[in-house]
């Protein structure tokens, strides 16, 4: 197949995706990373796609030795995922309970070197904040003097 004729049936497969109609996850088991990739390609360990997506799983440890698992999500055409789709994806592969992030880094640790969109899944962790009301632990104060 050509490269016109591949860019083709990858639209083809994107308009379809962009309806819901992802299709389902094919796995790829990869124990020791991406063949010939280097930095956190090596860490990869299952790459996960569909007729929309491809997703790289990176499990790895924090500095305080909790789990994380690193999610690189793309499609054929660099198409940027909309925020449904990545909370589609993250609740397919991590759980729908699971807690993401995505990072804008400093620009002394920016990598851009290909179209891909990255999230961070914190296993059985929540953040210190978010836009469902949670009741904070206050110490002298009421409700009011929030």
């Amino acid at each position: 197949m050509s490269t016109r004729q591949q860019r083709r049936a990858a639209r083809s497969f994107e308009r379809r995706g962009l309806k819901g109609d992802w299709g389902l996850w094919r796995i790829t088991h990869l124990p020791e990373g991406i063949p010939g990739g280097n930095g956190w390609n090596k860490e990869v360990r299952r790459a996960q796609a569909n007729n929309l997506y491809v997703v790289l799983v990176r499990p790895f440890l924090d500095e305080q030795g909790n789990e994380v698992i690193h999610l690189a999500i793309r499609t054929a055409s660099q198409l940027e995922p909309p925020w449904r789709d990545m909370q589609r994806i993250k609740n397919e592969i991590c759980g729908e309970e699971a807690t993401a992030v995505q990072v804008m880094p400093p620009a002394s640790e920016l990598i851009d070197e290909a179209d891909m969109y990255h999230i961070w899944v914190l296993s059985g962790r929540l953040l210190p904040f978010t836009l469902a009301y949670r009741r904070a632990a206050m110490s002298g104060g009421d409700d009011a003097d929030r």
